[in-house]
């Protein structure tokens, strides 16, 4: 459409009729003829448009921000329930100075300490002279629980085995954590 040619015609709708109302406006330096009827539709969603989505009022004050005292308290609270839970545990872990990884260090059958490695293992995939179970907070050999238990899921390794100060086990999963235990202990 030539709008030169017919400043009396609608840009947007074509509508020429008297009653049409077609008025020449400028939209981006440029002079554009448009009718009543586009200029109201048009006027209409641009009002729609710029109009920003209510704000809904805000709620109750929450009161102030704790203070530095009761801040300390929660903390301090919090590293006490960390102690006392830290002191219930059955064991004690440490570091080993030759790896680096967690050890669990348990009491015994007869009271000595017995390190075990952090990780549990499936059950079947080591030596039934090499499965360690923690009971009544002790670490016991699995053979004297019971050879026979069916429902032993899960075992403990002595630390000493899957250690890199060591030879490889022969056990392929056995190997495969002490091949692990050559990489740094991963952050807690």
């Amino acid at each position: 459409m030539d709008h030169d040619t017919h400043p009396d015609r609608c840009a947007f709708c074509g509508a020429s009729e008297p009653d049409a109302d077609v008025r020449t406006q400028e939209r981006l330096g440029v002079q554009v003829p448009v009718c009543a009827a586009c200029r109201e539709r048009f006027a209409g969603a641009a009002a729609s448009a710029a109009r920003p989505p209510a704000v809904e009022a805000p709620g109750e004050p929450r009161g102030l921000p704790p203070t530095l005292g009761q801040q300390s308290s929660a903390v301090l609270a919090h590293v006490q329930r960390m102690a006392r839970l830290v002191a219930e545990r059955p064991f004690t872990e440490e570091e080993c100075a030759h790896c680096g990884h967690p050890v669990h260090r348990y009491p015994g059958p007869g009271g000595e300490p017995v390190r075990l490695a952090k990780e549990s293992v499936l059950a079947v995939s080591v030596p039934a002279e090499e499965r360690w179970r923690v009971v009544d907070d002790r670490a016991v050999p699995a053979p004297v629980l019971d050879e026979d238990d069916e429902d032993q899921v899960g075992a403990r390794v002595r630390h000493d085995v899957v250690c890199p100060a060591n030879p490889v086990p022969a056990n392929p999963r056995l190997a495969r954590m002490w091949q692990s235990h050559l990489a740094p202990a991963p952050a807690d």
